[in-house]
């Protein structure tokens, strides 16, 4: 077989992503469980958990998600059942697809097998998509659609019918991911650019013009209608704190003899804004967080303090850029220097402890496919006697790596990100849910704490969704002023009531009650009746009786 290494690789990718998918990242997010849950709920009523028939944007608790990830997990929950792992699988799937989609873009962009084959084997080992991959990571939807979009373009040139299916891929980017959509029309306007002398008659090419300006349409309608709140809550224009920088940068300035009227050329929401941008943009391409520290969150399955890439794709990357001082090379190469320098746009424009792998991971597969020829352009300019040892040595580095790429995923994860991840949801509520049913309880109270807890308990119940829907009729935090279901005073679903619990008071109240939250909820000496546990062994969530019946 010709081929073989893409099989080999895809093969690799895919033992990567599926195997153990459901406890690898240990933890099960919030946002997880609502995506799973909206595609069980449209799947049995066709409404999502608010009542809303088949809706552009999922209300969720309050963020307002994007719709393509639910959708695509509806098949999933339909044969496999309403999972973790059924939630989990789309993603898995198309970031394995993700490989061999990298692979043919390469070989239609540079027409080099070497470049191709060694780009697709960086992505299908890589830290940063490994991590995104083996979640319900929405974010990570955009290393498959974006790549394939790009690739249906460029055989678009050639035989227009797939003109069509990139307009269609494209299009749905836009509702996969926030950052896509800020990204995507910034690709689709630069792919035109360059290509301009390629379209001989503009008629032909029309109809895909206006299929993925339908997709605009919506995804603007959708933005004017609420669905960028979440973007608006976490971008640095909404950052309360950038009002105490400003005034204090104008008092530094009166303080240090300028006059007052003069003071506001220092401290001014153009300079916080710009400064802060920059900063952040900046930080996105440091080695710190590609290659050292990698996310600063252990969300999204990450693990803080490893690279997101290998770090001898340093020396990869320094021999792209060697590779770009080149004459006579495909013009092709811009498209990816102007994909990598764009990606790190919307994360920048995000608040918050920056370096968040999740908004920047639009990024990829571009930066493999820069590593990838840089890498090849180095080791075709060493002399033939020295590429063999130059070889052996990238791969015992590569093998180092990634062997500790791997300790540190299948252990240090579970053992320091775990709690980043909500892990212990699942045991309460079998815990709780098996309690219940004796119904000797007044009331069951369920910690705020626990990050969104309704939902785990309609997920892992597999609550009939039309009790949900009922019920989330009464929450009515908006109008209360809150962006998050969770920000209410207290609501319930189904017999539970969720709330901030005071259990150093409250478990001595009079009733038969039982109490869920995290140990600083509860007195030192309390004794619970179970104890839900970190996979290192320290307390997660506190089950507990009231004491006096």
């Amino acid at each position: 077989m010709k081929n073989w290494p893409i099989i080999v690789i895809l093969a690799i990718a895919f033992i990567l992503r599926i195997v153990g998918l459901q406890s690898y990242p240990a933890g099960f997010t919030p946002d997880e469980a609502s995506f799973g849950y909206d595609a069980y709920s449209i799947l049995k009523t066709g409404k999502d958990q608010w009542g809303n028939s088949l809706p552009l944007t999922f209300k969720s608790f309050g963020d307002n998600k994007l719709p393509l990830y639910t959708y695509l997990t509806i098949p999933s929950v339909f044969v496999f059942g309403l999972s973790e792992f059924a939630v989990r699988l789309p993603n898995a799937m198309l970031s394995s697809l993700a490989i061999l989609v990298t692979y043919l873009l390469v070989k239609e962009l540079f027409g080099s097998k070497k470049y191709a084959y060694l780009a697709s084997f960086l992505l299908a080992v890589s830290p940063w998509h490994v991590f995104m991959s083996r979640g319900a990571f929405e974010a990570n939807l955009t290393t498959f659609l974006l790549p394939l979009g790009i690739l249906f373009f460029y055989k678009g040139l050639k035989n227009q019918k797939y003109l069509y299916l990139s307009a269609l891929v494209f299009g749905l980017n836009l509702f996969s991911y926030h950052s896509a959509r800020l990204i995507t029309p910034l690709i689709v306007g630069f792919l035109v650019f360059i290509s301009l002398k390629n379209f001989v008659s503009l008629k032909k090419y029309v109809f895909s013009g206006v299929v993925f300006g339908i997709f605009c349409a919506f995804a603007l309608t959708n933005i004017l209608s609420g669905g960028a709140s979440r973007v608006s809550t976490a971008g640095i224009f909404n950052a309360t704190e950038g009002a105490n920088s400003i005034s204090q940068s104008r008092y530094d300035a009166i303080l240090g003899g300028i006059n007052p009227q003069l003071a506001i050329i220092f401290g001014n929401k153009f300079n916080y804004f710009s400064d802060t941008f920059i900063k952040n943009y900046i930080s996105y391409f440091s080695p710190q967080f590609l290659f050292s520290e990698g996310a600063r969150e252990g969300t999204y399955g990450m693990v803080p303090g490893i690279g997101l890439m290998y770090i001898f794709e340093i020396v990869f990357l320094f021999g792209f850029i060697l590779f770009l001082g080149k004459k006579n090379k495909n013009r092709n190469i811009w498209l990816l220097v102007f994909w990598i320098l764009v990606s790190a746009i919307p994360a920048s424009m995000a608040k918050g402890p920056g370096h968040a792998a999740n908004r920047v991971a639009i990024m990829m597969p571009a930066i493999q496919i820069a590593s990838a020829m840089g890498g090849v352009y180095l080791y075709e300019k060493l002399r033939p006697k020295y590429r063999s040892v130059a070889g052996g040595m990238c791969f015992c580095l590569f093998a180092i790596s990634f062997i500790f790429f791997l300790e540190k995923y299948l252990i240090t994860q579970p053992m320091r990100g775990a709690k980043a991840m909500i892990y212990g949801t699942k045991q309460v509520v079998e815990f709780v849910s098996a309690t219940a049913k004796k119904g000797k309880y007044d009331n069951i109270y369920i910690s705020k704490k626990m990050s969104e807890p309704h939902i785990y308990f309609a997920f892992y119940n597999q609550m009939n969704p039309r009790v949900i829907q009922n019920d989330s009729k009464n929450w009515n935090f908006v109008e209360q002023g809150f962006s998050w279901v969770d920000q209410m005073g207290r609501y319930k679903l189904n017999g539970y009531t969720f709330k901030s619990i005071d259990g150093k008071n409250e478990v001595g109240s009079p009733g038969f009650n039982l109490f869920v939250g995290p140990r600083e909820d509860f007195s030192e000496n309390i004794q619970p009746l179970k104890v839900i546990k970190y996979p290192n062994g320290e307390d997660a969530y506190l089950i507990v009786e009231s004491q006096r019946p």
